[in-house]
């Protein structure tokens, strides 16, 4: 398994968040119900929890990584704190372990405790229906305080996403999708994007179009907003939320300009700040 660098760069963009001195940002995981699609190895969802994050449900789509990210979670509570699941007092059993429970008539335990976050790891594929009765039938015979909190929300309040748009390897609709379904009109989605060649088409041009239709923005934050130490060339951080819909993207001359945001994207153009050809996003400083 390998820690890609944009978790890296999206990771410590959110922990400048949480712990900037001057107080000018806000930590946007504190006390949120965050879904991290596309986890991997879970280090995104691991930091969320150490950042504040009241339930993370950290999620991919092969049952194998699902395990993993579960390991890994295991490994975390124990380095860096105390961890219980549902009243037995145990880390959060891997795959086999709850195969071996749903064979013998056991209950199936999701989820565990993590510096006062409640951690759930799943199986999910993007696009194919994830909601938050869902996660109530994950943990309704388990830890009564995280049903309560699930169901006092009706969508998730964070979504993060670390280098989930290549196209080489997944379709990028399919992870629109799963924004637009797991999104409400307050969610606010943070993914990081690597630039790279992509013959068929330029991948964030895509994203944008597909967002689009699905009444979604997409802005790029700033490089003065990313944590000084973490920056790279070709790496950005997308604010993905839900657009009100009078606001509507028009397409002129090949440059896509979404009105009453702070992204222009420009194809064949631009100054040449990446070493990809196949886009230049400018940032508005």
């Amino acid at each position: 398994a390998t820690v890609w660098p944009g978790s890296i760069v999206l990771l410590k963009y959110l922990e400048k968040l949480a712990h900037d001195p001057s107080q000018r940002y806000n930590n946007v995981l504190k006390g949120k119900t965050v879904a991290d699609l596309g986890s991997g190895t879970a280090i995104t969802s691991i930091a969320s929890a150490l950042l504040g994050a009241n339930v993370v449900v950290c999620t991919d789509g092969c049952d194998p990584v699902v395990d993993l990210a579960r390991r890994n979670i295991n490994v975390a509570i124990s380095h860096l704190g105390s961890g219980t699941a549902g009243s037995e007092g145990e880390l959060i059993p891997n795959y086999v372990d709850n195969v071996n429970n749903k064979l013998a008539g056991k209950p199936i335990r999701s989820h565990c405790e993590f510096r006062g976050c409640k951690m759930i790891a799943r199986k999910y594929r993007w696009g194919e229906g994830m909601s938050m009765e869902d996660i109530r039938l994950d943990t309704s015979d388990e830890d009564n305080s995280v049903t309560s909190i699930v169901r006092k929300a009706k969508h998730f309040d964070i979504i993060l996403g670390a280098d989930c748009i290549v196209p080489k390897l997944y379709p990028i609709e399919p992870l629109v999708d799963a924004i637009d379904e797991l999104s409400g009109d307050e969610t606010i989605s943070y993914l990081s994007y690597e630039q790279r060649h992509y013959e068929k088409y330029d991948p964030a041009v895509e994203f944008l179009r597909l967002a689009a239709t699905r009444d979604l923005e997409v802005e790029v934050v700033p490089d003065r907003e990313l944590h000084h130490m973490y920056p790279a060339n070709d790496i950005e951080i997308w604010k993905v939320t839900r657009s009100d819909r009078r606001r509507r993207c028009c397409t002129k001359d090949g440059n896509r300009v979404n009105r009453g945001m702070q992204t222009t994207v420009c194809l064949n153009g631009g100054s040449g700040r990446s070493n990809h050809q196949s886009l230049l996003v400018g940032r508005h400083s």
